[in-house]
């Protein structure tokens, strides 16, 4: 799970305040206890919460757009196995256009029809 990965890293780092934003509702609202937890993931969850003690840990939900790197990351892992990109230039071309976009600060859309 990457939000377990995430919190491993900030622990070792030694922040104290962080902002994690996720494209993931289902997991924002279970690590904030709105909804259940699903009993295969408990211990994970305990492991989640454990990490985040002492700790201001701000978890935010964005839409998958606001997310297009880390998706795009996540993806190219699946395709090639371990990646590891340490600076911009270490980035395909794909994601340097990701990253390029981004700093165009230019919004996301979402538009949807109504329904009659």
């Amino acid at each position: 799970m990457a939000l377990l990965h995430a919190l491993k890293y900030i622990d070792t780092a030694q922040l104290d305040k962080v902002i994690i934003e996720t494209d993931s509702l289902l997991l924002k609202n279970i690590v904030e206890r709105v909804w259940k937890v699903p009993w295969k993931v408990v211990n994970i969850l305990e492991e989640i919460w454990r990490l985040m003690q002492g700790k201001i840990v701000v978890i935010s939900h964005i839409f998958r757009e606001g997310n297009k790197l880390a998706d795009y990351l996540a993806n190219l892992a699946l395709e090639k196995g371990t990646v590891q990109v340490n600076c911009f230039q270490e980035l395909e071309s794909q994601g340097k256009r990701i990253v390029n976009s981004d700093k165009l600060v230019v919004p996301y859309l979402r538009i949807r029809q109504c329904r009659k």
